[in-house]
């Protein structure tokens, strides 16, 4: 089955012509930035920069609203995590005054396996192959494997450029992936939680386990060597299962043993909450200091409760901003043009690194208040 969301955020509908708004240019500017406070720590300057010199180079072709692609972005979700995805790719639009679709399958639940929602999305790029509307498109793929990578190339072959946006697919013709550097932001995480512990203190990554899941992995391991290289000790990784009971059995085990003494966790994923319910669950709160990554509800409370020093965040807002702009540049200026403006962010000649912000309790006010300047209601 198959299903256009609607946010009351933002029109997540194809538009049909020219679609102006929140994103549109001021004083010269050019992208999605123009409407953040440009004052904010949370600006992220390089990223700003690089939607500038894209669309400006985008602006001086002069395209007529016949010749702007239509541009297909495909999501998991709209929801959540995802929700200020689409917030960025309908400013984008705006700002490009271009027609495109943010959509999501029907099947968000996540006891339902990944191969099942595979086959749900690729339907959905069935549906853009028969149809021949869009130009391009931008799909956070449920498999990187079979059918999924042949529906991307088929796309790519018949109706143009596809990026990948988080998850990525790269045995496909995509031509980047849109996303966090996992490995650094590790690094990153492990040297935020570091400030709050002493040398020889010893950390525990709560995190994948599994060799298929390389950005989850690469996470975890950036998290252990950043520990390392901050003078911590680190314990045997505890092993995220997606399971709440089995998870959180794991990790009270490892932070009650007295022989690890365990005074710090880094928490990879957006089940961070277990973690903080690990520690209240023995009474070790301010006893050990947690770092997170994302923002979740269940994760703020234990937030809000002072059980994180700190919690990681992507920059989800710009990974929609770019899955329209990068797939149109492509379209427009060509691969070679589009590849030389995108250098500063690129990562590994095919990631489009978006970063990460680090929010504490200090923070967190002026974080919300860069949100609400993009249009986002955390």
């Amino acid at each position: 089955m198959r299903h256009q969301v609607q946010l009351s955020t933002v029109v997540l509908a194809m538009l049909a012509g020219a679609c102006g708004g929140m994103g549109e240019r001021r004083d010269g500017g050019g992208g999605p930035g123009d409407t953040a406070e440009a004052t904010s720590p949370f600006v992220p300057v390089a990223i700003e920069q690089v939607i500038a010199s894209l669309v400006d180079a985008i602006t001086e072709k002069n395209l007529a609203p016949s010749a702007k692609p239509a541009v297909a972005v495909l999501l998991k979700d709209v929801t959540g995590f995802w929700a200020p995805i689409a917030v960025g790719a309908d400013r984008m639009s705006g700002t490009l005054l271009c027609p495109k679709v943010v959509e999501a399958p029907l099947i968000v639940d996540e006891s339902v396996p990944e191969d099942v929602k595979a086959v749900e999305q690729n339907g959905y790029i069935q549906k853009y192959l028969d149809e021949g509307i869009y130009q391009a498109m931008a799909v956070a793929p449920f498999s990187a494997t079979g059918a999924s990578v042949d529906y991307l190339n088929a796309f790519v072959a018949k109706c143009g450029p596809v990026v990948t946006i988080d998850s990525d697919s790269p045995n496909s013709r995509r031509s980047y992936n849109i996303g966090t550097a996992n490995y650094q932001a590790g690094v990153t995480a492990a040297l935020t939680l570091s400030k709050v512990l002493s040398p020889g203190d010893t950390v525990a990554v709560f995190g994948t386990t599994d060799a298929n899941w390389v950005s989850g992995m690469q996470r975890a391991q950036g998290a252990e060597d950043g520990a390392r290289a901050a003078g911590l000790n680190v314990a045997p990784r505890i092993a995220v299962v997606w399971n709440t009971t089995i998870d959180m059995e794991s990790i009270v085990a490892a932070i009650s043993d007295p022989a690890l003494d365990i005074k710090g966790l880094l928490c990879m994923y957006s089940n961070s909450d277990r973690c903080a319910a690990a520690v209240e669950a023995v009474g070790k709160k301010g006893a050990i200091q947690i770092v997170g990554f994302d923002l979740e509800p269940a994760t703020k409370a234990y937030f809000d409760q002072g059980y994180f020093y700190g919690i990681a965040v992507q920059r989800q807002y710009y990974m929609g901003a770019l899955s329209i702009l990068v797939p149109f540049s492509i379209e427009t200026l060509g691969p070679a043009r589009t590849a030389e403006l995108l250098q500063p962010i690129l990562v590994d000649g095919f990631l489009l690194d978006t970063g990460i912000d680090i929010i504490t309790s200090d923070t967190f006010e002026s974080y919300v208040a860069y949100l609400s300047s993009l249009g986002i209601n955390p």
